[in-house]
């Protein structure tokens, strides 16, 4: 039986096409394709999205209680075997767009109430998916609180970090990331599809 092409998901939280992030993102889609899979390019600056406003437990029994461009996320998302999250550095986090995106994936470990009558927060997809975040800032700036939130992020959609790849530069050129990365981020995505997924029973 002919395995079904495996989906590379690639979430942008640029604001310009072009950029250095833009362009990571698009050599790791290119290297997904590369290696037989399939890959999108999700523009967070694209999209329509309302802000998650906390709708508490029980709240739905589908993804969210909005319907927006977020439901062809989370469709996304749900059938991806890698996400690769990029975004230059913003106050220390990622860009807002995709801060907005990424709180509306909440839901994907929602807060539910158990048979016992006690609250948890319960993973609706298996942690099976590989993952990797990709950024550029200034060489005077710090990523690492940006990446912390994207692989809490990677966590909550059932996914697992495994690299960064980062272009810290001294100059605000746009589109200045060099060839040797964007080399890289084609062999990142390549190797994300290539990789088995996660064991589902994997707790790290």
């Amino acid at each position: 039986m002919t395995r079904a092409p495996r989906l590379l998901v690639a979430l942008d939280g640029s604001a310009l096409e072009g950029s250095s992030v833009h362009r990571m993102l698009a050599a790791a889609c290119d290297g997904a394709r590369d290696a037989g899979g399939q890959a999108e390019h999700v523009r967070a600056y694209g999209l329509s999205v309302k802000p998650c406003v906390a709708c508490g437990p029980d709240a739905t029994t589908g993804y969210c209680i909005f319907h927006d461009d977020m439901d062809r996320v989370y469709a996304m998302l749900e059938r991806a075997h890698a996400v690769v999250v990029g975004s230059p550095i913003y106050f220390d986090t990622v860009s807002g767009p995709l801060k907005l995106l990424i709180d509306r994936c909440n839901c994907i470990t929602p807060l539910v109430t158990l048979a016992d009558g006690s609250q948890d927060c319960v993973p609706l997809w298996k942690r099976t998916r590989r993952a990797a975040f990709v950024t550029a800032c200034s060489t005077d700036h710090r990523y690492d609180l940006a990446e912390r939130s994207v692989r809490g992020f990677l966590k909550w959609v059932g996914a697992r970090w495994e690299e960064t790849l980062a272009w810290q530069h001294p100059d605000n050129e746009m589109a200045s990331v060099p060839e040797v990365l964007l080399a890289q981020a084609r062999h990142l995505g390549r190797r994300l599809v290539e990789s088995e997924p996660h064991p589902a029973d994997d707790k790290n």
